[in-house]
């Protein structure tokens, strides 16, 4: 069957029901990775098609801070989508399960510097990222069948990115996440206990693995970190999605994400990692927050078996984390 045979659609597994997006289109995605390693990220910028001046290669959504020779970020629709907004079939209920992959994906280019990393931007940089996100989270909210956004960051070699230059994405799903819903259910299962929101009430546990904190905003290293080196940055103030934040917890956020960010670098060097934000504008009860996950290890057989490994215990990562940054 050539690899040509659809363009995307979603399959449900019938050994465990989870759905799997799938996408040829995706074959013929260009990639500067390929012969990089976590010690070398620069590639040539001559052949980023995301430089100044290359915006007909894509389709633009949005330019900030200026035109196609001065913006200082920009939104494009992903050429090589896992979802898109068309119905190719209709759905038959059968044992074999498949249906149209529906929806959006965006990219967010935070930055028209090829090899400056996310964690090299100025906190103006990290404001302008974070109001991209909020808008094209609203727009993608309000349309039909969009029943959730999820924005991330797939950051380096071995973090699944298929380019440097730094980015993010932003899909637009009509249904709710599995990982979402896992946490929806512990969420009403708390508060249905204890008549109280799970994560601020975890936060008065997590005392001893709190790496930053500010007016508005804490991060911390879970006690059952699922990754080494795994932090979550969340609002202390209850706010079930992003387009929430007022401007003093914008600032704050990025203050608090950006140390985060910039020590793991002091850490662990040049270490890939996705940034995901976990949030549901439809359930009130949901607290946002952001999960950050280093790649240091690869998944092998056990993982695949649904058991996470963590060869650093959150208390060494908080030790590592604090000792570096009274150091600054």
């Amino acid at each position: 069957m050539p690899d040509t045979f659809k363009g995307e659609e979603i399959r449900v597994d019938y050994r465990t029901g989870v759905k799997i997006l799938f996408s040829s289109s995706r074959n013929n995605k260009p990639t500067d990775f390929s012969e990089l390693s976590e010690d070398k990220w620069e590639s040539d910028p001559s052949k980023c098609p995301f430089e100044y001046g290359k915006e007909s290669l894509n389709k633009t959504i949005k330019l900030v801070g200026g035109d196609e020779h001065s913006w200082k970020l920009k939104v494009i629709e992903n050429k090589f989508p896992l979802l898109a907004p068309k119905f190719d079939f209709v759905p038959e209920n059968r044992f074999l399960k498949e249906e149209p992959s529906f929806g959006y994906c965006e990219v967010i280019f935070e930055t028209p510097l090829h090899n400056v990393r996310f964690s090299q931007l100025k906190k103006e940089d990290y404001l302008r990222w974070l109001d991209a996100i909020i808008e094209r989270e609203n727009v993608l909210y309000s349309r039909e069948r969009i029943k959730y956004v999820y924005t991330f960051k797939n950051e380096g070699p071995r973090s699944g990115a298929s380019l440097s230059h730094a980015h993010s994405q932003i899909m637009a799903f009509e249904d709710v996440s599995k990982t979402i819903k896992e946490e929806q259910a512990k969420i009403g299962e708390f508060f249905d206990k204890e008549k109280a929101c799970l994560y601020e009430y975890a936060i008065k546990q997590e005392k001893e693995r709190i790496l930053a904190e500010n007016k508005t905003f804490i991060a911390f290293a879970p006690f059952g970190s699922r990754m080494s080196a795994e932090s979550v940055i969340m609002p202390k103030r209850h706010i079930n999605y992003v387009g929430l934040l007022s401007e003093e917890e914008k600032s704050d956020f990025v203050d608090i994400l950006s140390k985060v960010i910039k020590i793991n670098d002091q850490i662990f060097g040049k270490l890939s990692y996705n940034l995901l934000f976990h949030e549901l504008k439809s359930d009130d009860q949901f607290h946002f927050h952001v999960e950050i996950y280093p790649r240091i290890i690869t998944f092998a057989s056990v993982e695949f078996a649904g058991f996470n490994t963590n060869q650093i215990f959150p208390e060494s990562y908080v030790k590592m984390f604090l000792e570096k940054s009274n150091s600054g």
